[in-house]
């Protein structure tokens, strides 16, 4: 798996820049966490990217939270998991 990690010197996340951040984002959080994730959705909003869904629990929210940050980059993620906005 080929993981695109964020690019501060990239001015906003279009084209295909932001398809394989998303696409880096989705797949390390679907290999990563032991539960299901198929209920959540990924979508660019400026530049972040949006994830947004339910999660059973707080720390399954805080755990899809914390993987798709260390790739997007803390200013280039906006989480609307299970009720809980970071």
């Amino acid at each position: 798996m080929i993981l695109v990690t964020h690019d501060p010197s990239r001015q906003n996340c279009q084209g295909s820049d932001s398809a394989s951040l998303i696409a880096s984002v989705r797949c390390a959080i679907a290999s990563e966490v032991p539960f299901d994730v198929t209920n959540l959705s990924y979508r660019v909003l400026g530049d972040s990217i949006v994830i947004e869904g339910n999660a059973v629990q707080r720390s399954d929210a805080e755990l899809i939270h914390r993987i798709a940050e260390d790739i997007a980059g803390l200013d280039c993620l906006i989480m609307r998991v299970g009720g809980i906005n970071h």
